[in-house]
């Protein structure tokens, strides 16, 4: 790989491990150290942010918006609904066997689950990534505007962002699309003016460096607060630390990732990174069995250790993670290419 790909394809591969990690954290608020818990939690921005890059970078140049949403229709939208499906069916059992609902009870957990627009509770991402992908247009006109303009409307942004939260549930796409529009202009912004980004590598590091650890101390040490803001678009509810700190993250792991890309090939993080799509829509299915497992055999935790809870938690990680890459890895074997369409891989 070229250094340049190779910095984005290590960054993808640690922005699924941090997403993975942040739904494996085991007694949240209860013994899991609140500080680490920050900092695992909200890993999709990163998500966004390379997503933002690649569009300036790889799709700009020979945009056609007809053949952009169809790709994004086959290799997302696709494998959203068909793991979803699959993780309804799972839940039907889990509802039926587990919680003894009725017919009647059972038709109505469907509806509410499906209603929200996602099933598996990571996949909200898919319906708001669409929406992003369909508002391209919006998006080209953004990269045509002047330097000034384009730096004044991802500092606006940021504004909302930090005083809107995202949705309770991830439930509204339109929230979110405002919520995480910032961090798709930066991955855009980013592949603008590269070259201006790289002269000022130390200011952006130093200044990087300082917002993540002032605004993972204050989420955790002054609002204590635990993981994401959520809230309705139109309450307030203070500023959203996590939307600070995993802006300054994004600067932070790429620039560690150009540094990865410097020391030479990590094969295991590039096929993790290449699989990230089918990690994402997989791992939550392994989530949902290992609670399951832990209702049926009664296990709980007891709050208040922390080794524990890492320990718990790391070995929660290694079930999300090597479950996934086993399945998808089984189903790419089966369907060859054609697997794309079913995991996104």
């Amino acid at each position: 790989m070229r250094q340049k790909q190779a910095e984005f394809t290590y960054m993808r591969g640690v922005a699924i491990l941090l997403i993975v990690a942040g739904h494996s954290v085991y007694n949240s608020g209860e013994g899991f150290p609140l500080m680490l818990e920050n900092l695992l939690r909200g890993g999709t921005a990163l998500f966004v942010f390379i997503s933002g890059y690649f569009f300036h970078r790889v799709f700009y140049p020979r945009f056609a918006y007809q053949g952009f949403m169809t790709s994004k229709i086959r290799n997302v939208l696709l494998p959203f609904l068909w793991v979803s499906l699959a993780g309804l069916m799972l839940l039907l059992v889990e509802w039926h066997w587990l919680q003894g609902h009725s017919a009647s009870q059972l038709l109505l957990d469907v509806w509410y689950t499906v209603r929200n627009g996602y099933v598996l509770f990571p996949h909200w991402y898919v319906p708001f990534i669409m929406l992003v992908f369909a508002l391209s247009p919006v998006f080209l006109f953004y990269i045509h505007l002047s330097r000034s303009w384009r730096l004044g409307l991802l500092l606006l942004s940021m504004l909302v962002s930090i005083l809107l939260h995202r949705p309770i549930g991830n439930v509204n796409v339109l929230q979110s699309l405002l919520y995480f529009t910032p961090f798709y202009l930066l991955g855009m912004l980013y592949s603008q003016e590269e070259a201006v980004v790289k002269r000022l590598t130390v200011v952006l590091n130093i200044l990087a460096w300082l917002g993540l650890f002032i605004s993972l101390w204050v989420q955790t040490n002054i609002d204590g607060h635990v993981g994401n803001y959520h809230k309705y678009a139109l309450s307030y509810g203070g500023i959203d630390w996590q939307f600070v700190q995993k802006f300054c993250l994004c600067i932070l792991v790429l620039k560690g990732c150009e540094i990865l890309a410097r020391c030479g090939e990590f094969p295991w993080l590039e096929r993790i990174a290449d699989m990230s799509f089918a990690i994402f829509f997989l791992h939550p299915i392994f989530s949902m069995l290992f609670a399951d497992a832990c209702k049926l055999l009664h296990f709980k935790l007891a709050p208040g250790s922390a080794l524990t809870s890492i320990a718990l938690s790391v070995a929660i990680f290694l079930l999300l993670l090597y479950g996934s890459v086993w399945i998808a890895s089984a189903i790419k074997k089966w369907l060859g290419d054609g697997s794309r369409q079913w995991i996104g891989w």
